[in-house]
């Protein structure tokens, strides 16, 4: 029995992040660019070793800014590059890091502090 040649798709060599070269560009409402020099370079996610991930941190937020967060994911993936919605948020934590580190650290990182070396449960006065 003859089976017919699976047939190719027309998707084959695009990628989901690159709009084609094609397309025009869309426009889209002004936004305030950082300058180079402060602008946070995209680090590497590191992986724990012997996992497929790396490990998962978690934190409290408005479900308002939650549903912003994924909006602004969604609507600026393509052209920003984020691959997800983790990869999103550890650019944004991590150009909030750099610039907390040039302005108290002379652009030097602050040493490293383990997940149980925080102050744990809820701060005084909430």
């Amino acid at each position: 029995m003859n089976r017919p040649a699976p047939r190719k798709s027309s998707l084959t060599g695009s990628s989901p992040v690159a709009p084609p070269a094609a397309a025009e560009p869309v426009a889209a409402a002004p936004i305030e660019e950082a300058a180079p020099e402060t602008r946070a370079a995209v680090r590497p996610v590191t992986k724990k070793a012997g996992t497929k991930y790396p490990p998962k941190v978690t934190f409290y937020q408005d479900p308002e800014d939650t549903a912003r967060t994924r909006g602004a994911l969604l609507h600026t993936q393509i052209s920003e590059g984020s691959r997800s919605l983790s990869a999103f948020i550890n650019q944004a934590v991590m150009a909030e890091v750099e610039r907390l580190e040039a302005k108290y650290n002379g652009g030097k990182p602050f040493p490293a502090v383990g997940s149980r070396e925080m102050p744990q449960g809820r701060p005084m006065g909430e």
